[in-house]
């Protein structure tokens, strides 16, 4: 089969966003048997990632578009780019986030693939690429919702956000409708997929979850004192989620423990207020994210908002490291407390776990190597491609 790709970021095991790696695994398994080709938007310094994908039999094609600027002139740059989209967003017709990925050129380049070469089928990745459905015209496809952006932006205006608001107010009328688009529609979680339905959504809707890599350790040791929390600190979710690490469950937990934090651009004012906590740190960004989590005693993920499965929960568990979470961080992975995954509804419950197991060696290792196996056999790629390609054929014999 040929398909075709269209993604919102250029797939890499190594990209630190989390989205980014699943497609990297999804496209990689479907390249051995089918012939994948890639319409993705690339970032600075992405460009040594495309050699991943070619050496796969991927046929990449890139459109630059820079993220996250740092220096203040590509901030004012990147300003005066989206100001009409960001008046757009606040007068209520498109959030930015979607309106940002509205690109002439990618539009350009996916019709010119398409013209070039007779697709079987297309795979869009991310709600926010619905915008090219015009030029994928009558050709089979699915849309892959790896979260529901309205379920995010409720969750967030319950904590008094009024933008979140602002925002649910325009995804709930939006988000069915790009679903509509499409033959059918992917979400990661039987959560998603019943929120997303009960928005309004008509297409069928299939729950396939994401691959899981599993990492090789060289060592089970522990650092008995040690609990984590690893996040990328451009989403609303993990930095609140800091906050009440270190606010709200670190005064409660016992004198010994040490509370350590991974991940980029998290804001200077949590950075700030961590160094003046005795028993937290903040890393930053580590190459070897493995091997760290393979050390710790815990992650802990006090996640109160969000969408979607969070990656980051079946990857501790893959290190061979138990997690501990909130009902809505556990949307989707299908696990317990015998697979190494705690599920608190309170943050008492959630200290009362920590405190209470953090002398537990031997158990945390054995409940952390369960949590690895049962990551391995439900999230293997034996189990998630063959869902996609069975998608495919029910698709093409509609």
């Amino acid at each position: 089969m040929d398909i075709l790709f269209i993604s919102p970021y250029l797939p890499s095991e190594t990209s630190g966003h989390a989205g980014a790696q699943l497609i990297f695994r999804n496209i990689v398994s479907l390249a051995k048997n089918h012939q994948i080709t890639l319409a993705a938007f690339i970032d600075s310094g992405e460009n040594h990632m495309i050699e991943s994908l070619t050496n796969h039999g991927i046929n990449v094609h890139a459109i630059f578009y820079p993220r996250n600027q740092k220096s203040l002139i590509s901030k004012l740059s990147s300003g005066i780019r989206n100001i009409r989209l960001m008046v757009n967003s606040i007068s209520g017709k498109e959030p930015f986030y979607f309106a940002k990925y509205k690109s002439i050129k990618m539009a350009d380049l996916v019709s010119k693939l398409i013209s070039e070469s007779k697709f079987d089928f297309v795979q869009v990745e991310y709600n926010v690429m619905h915008h090219y459905t015009k030029q994928i015209g009558d050709i089979p496809n699915v849309v892959v919702f790896h979260d529901v952006s309205s379920k995010v932006y409720e969750r967030g205006k319950a904590f008094g956000n009024k933008s979140n608001k602002m925002f649910f107010d325009m995804t709930k009328i939006l988000e069915p409708s790009i679903a509509n688009k499409f033959d059918a529609v992917v979400t990661l979680t039987v959560e998603d997929h019943d929120y997303l339905k009960n928005l309004g959504c008509e297409s069928p809707i299939h729950v396939i979850p994401p691959q899981v890599t599993i990492p090789a350790i060289r060592s089970t040791e522990k650092n008995p004192k040690a609990i984590c929390f690893v996040g990328s600190f451009n989403r609303e979710p993990n930095i609140q989620a800091v906050q009440i690490l270190i606010d709200e469950l670190f005064p409660q937990l016992l004198d010994k423990i040490q509370l350590n934090i991974i991940g980029k651009d998290l804001p200077n004012y949590l950075v700030n207020k961590i160094k003046g906590i005795q028993g937290i740190n903040y890393l930053g960004f580590i190459d070897d994210v493995d091997g760290f989590l393979a050390s710790q005693m815990m992650m802990v993920a006090p996640i109160q908002i969000g969408s979607g499965l969070k990656m980051k929960i079946p990857h501790a568990l893959a290190c061979g490291t138990v997690v501990i979470t909130t009902p809505v961080g556990a949307e989707g992975i299908g696990l317990e407390e015998s697979d190494g995954l705690w599920i608190a509804d309170s943050n008492e419950t959630m200290v009362d776990i920590i405190n209470n197991n953090i002398d537990e060696l031997d158990l945390m290792i054995k409940q952390g190597l369960s949590g690895r196996n049962a990551v391995k056999e439900k999230f293997s790629e034996n189990n998630i491609i063959p869902k996609f390609e069975i998608l495919y054929s029910e698709i093409l014999q509609a």
